[in-house]
């Protein structure tokens, strides 16, 4: 299969590129600017699919996974880069070539994008408390260096060129791969309040904005992913090594997925299991559930098979000897049950039995008030505790540690006793392929109407932007989750994954598609130069120095380095790179606060930038 998907995105990739090759063959139509000329058979088809943007947009998007795949030396584009450098070559071969102009409305790129916006905000919120614990001043320190840092010289590049109204926050958006920035700063050039130079119309700006953004983001992304693994080998460190290091201290810290996040019902290994015996012990034989339940707590039958027919367990149900009963529980305890019980049945139908996991949130006096040792010998029969939480902090479990309102245990066992047990202690969480919709909707509502509030300063009127307000509500959302997982409803990972990368990629293929003729524009006017050289700079020198930094000051460990500088320059596929280059995730644990750090304080910056001109 990989094969077949490795041709087909190789396939894809060499028609891109031969349909441009043919349509700059061609040469360009015959005079008459402004007005649409398509001619031949690439003309025709390019107009058509400017009638139908819908079409369009997820060819773009089609194609641009497809080029993702692709990768020359271990280095790829990745989709989102794909996808914006596809768009821009279609946007601009039917610009220039045929006079053909795509503009898909700028509401339809709001819409996704406010939903990749939210999406990232619910993976963040849990991730970003646990980073800040772990490092929280070093990782702080560069999320604040590398891009204040690449602001200020950006803003410094205003005295060396004549910067148009928009570049500023477009090189800025784009050299640090911050698609919230850049909509911020669309939004504060929607939003009025800009200082325009004489001669100077909003639309020019959005445009500058647009070809700045889309230029450099595709050129940083590239550049950044590459530096990311030479820079370890530039500074005389060993990624591998070091990650291998941090790997074994931090192999005695055991740490549960926090309630609400993507990985909170991945069970992983437990030491439970389902055994089948067959009863010949005499203490057993003749002796009812009930009986024997107080012996073995921490155990329970889950079946029991009779004279040929299955039975669900019951108090007062007796066993005989040669039944077979099916008996789930720590896998220590069921490697005493041929002495207590009698042999082990190898090929039972009795044990079929599937586990499953849920969250209970403590409210009810079934639990709140009384200890885990108490709890077992009601609740635990054949159940397991996998992690107790209180306040978003995982307790150790021990049989003196009393439940307190609010406290959330995570449960694992048969359907047949989660069932019961939910009858009992009331609210559970359990997995589901489900999305509230309400929650999300509200969210985002509620999150743009943040972003939508409005402060005079100094006679222009300040807001957040719907990307900053849509960060803040969706990272508390996740936040207020991890404490009790039943407020808001299910929100699968998968759903999550799919608003993520959905809305970020429809929002880039349509940046790339409206980019066209903006692109051409920057061309003809001699602006190319000083976007490439002023983008080039803030996007490659604030990494490097804030490595240093890490390095030299800081004495990080090289692989979470790695991770940090990455997010600060919200770069996923440099957090990528690095995992791959040190053949572990412990980047991941540098990624998070700075890229939640760095990209809020990169949006007010964009937006800063957007309302100077």
């Amino acid at each position: 299969m990989r094969v077949i998907t490795r041709h087909t995105a190789l396939l894809v990739g060499a028609a891109a590129l031969g349909l441009a090759v043919v349509a700059f063959a061609q040469g360009a139509p015959p005079p008459g600017a402004g007005q649409p000329h398509p001619h031949g058979v690439f003309g025709k088809l390019l107009n058509t699919l400017g009638q139908q943007p819908f079409i369009l947009l997820f060819l773009i998007v089609a194609g641009g996974y497809a080029l993702g795949k692709v990768q020359v030396k271990g280095v790829g584009l990745g989709s989102t880069a794909a996808t914006l450098l596809l768009g821009l070559a279609v946007s601009l071969w039917a610009f220039q070539a045929f006079h053909v102009t795509y503009a898909i409305p700028e509401f339809t790129s709001t819409v996704f994008f406010n939903l990749f916006i939210f999406a990232i905000g619910m993976k963040v919120g849990p991730q970003f408390i646990g980073g800040l614990q772990r490092e929280g001043r070093h990782l702080l320190v560069l999320s604040l260096l590398v891009p204040l840092l690449s602001a200020v010289l950006v803003y410094l590049s205003k005295f060396v060129f004549d910067l148009q109204p928009g570049l500023l926050a477009g090189i800025l958006s784009g050299a640090n791969t911050a698609t919230p920035g850049f909509g911020a700063a669309q939004s504060a050039l929607a939003g009025g309040g800009v200082k325009l130079p004489a001669g100077a119309t909003l639309e020019a700006a959005r445009a500058n904005l647009t070809t700045s953004y889309a230029l450099l983001y595709s050129i940083s992304m590239v550049l950044f992913t590459v530096m990311t693994k030479v820079l370890p080998n530039m500074f005389g460190r060993d990624a591998a090594v070091d990650a291998k290091a941090m790997e074994k201290v931090l192999a005695g810290e055991h740490q549960s997925p926090l309630p609400g996040t993507a990985e909170s019902f991945l069970r992983g290994s437990m030491p439970v299991d389902v055994r089948v015996f067959r009863v010949e012990n005499p203490e057993v034989e003749g002796r009812s559930l009930s009986q024997l339940s107080p012996q073995a707590p921490r155990v329970g039958i889950e079946r029991v098979l009779h004279a040929g027919r299955v039975y669900l367990p019951e108090d007062g149900l007796v066993l005989h000897r040669g039944d077979e009963v099916a008996v789930a529980g720590p896998v220590g305890l069921l490697m005493t049950g041929p002495q207590r019980i009698g042999p082990e049945v190898d090929d039972s139908r009795l044990r079929d039995i599937r586990f499953e996991t849920m969250e209970i949130v403590a409210h009810k006096s079934d639990l709140v008030g009384h200890s885990l040792g108490e709890i077992a010998l009601h609740e635990g029969h054949g159940l397991y505790l996998n992690a107790l939480f209180r306040a978003g902090d995982e307790l150790p479990i021990d049989r003196d540690v009393v439940i307190r309102r609010g406290d959330v245990l995570r449960v694992t066992g048969s359907r047949r006793r989660l069932d019961a047990l939910q009858k009992r202690v009331g609210k559970v969480v359990r997995p589901s392929l489900v999305t509230d919709i309400i929650t999300l909707a509200l969210g985002v509502a509620l999150g743009a109407l943040l972003g939508a509030i409005t402060v005079p300063v100094g006679g222009v009127k300040f807001s957040l932007g719907s990307a900053v307000g849509l960060l803040i509500v969706s990272i508390a959302l996740s936040i207020l989750r991890t404490h009790n997982p039943a407020l808001g409803g299910p929100f699968p990972e998968a759903a999550r994954e799919l608003l993520e990368d959905l809305g970020l990629n429809v929002f880039i293929a349509i940046l790339g598609i409206n980019a066209g003729a903006g692109v051409a524009s920057a061309v003809a006017g001699g602006t190319l130069a000083p976007i490439l050289i002023v983008g080039l700079v803030a996007a490659l020198v604030p990494p490097v120095i804030a490595w240093m930094v890490g390095q030299y000051v800081m004495k990080m460990n090289t692989a979470v380095l790695m991770g940090a500088v990455a997010g600060a320059r919200c770069n996923s596929a440099g957090m990528r790179a690095a995992q791959e280059a040190t053949g572990s995730i412990i980047p991941a644990i540098g990624y998070p606060v700075t890229f939640a750090v760095s990209n809020l304080l990169l949006t007010l910056i964009c937006y800063l930038f957007a309302l100077m001109g």
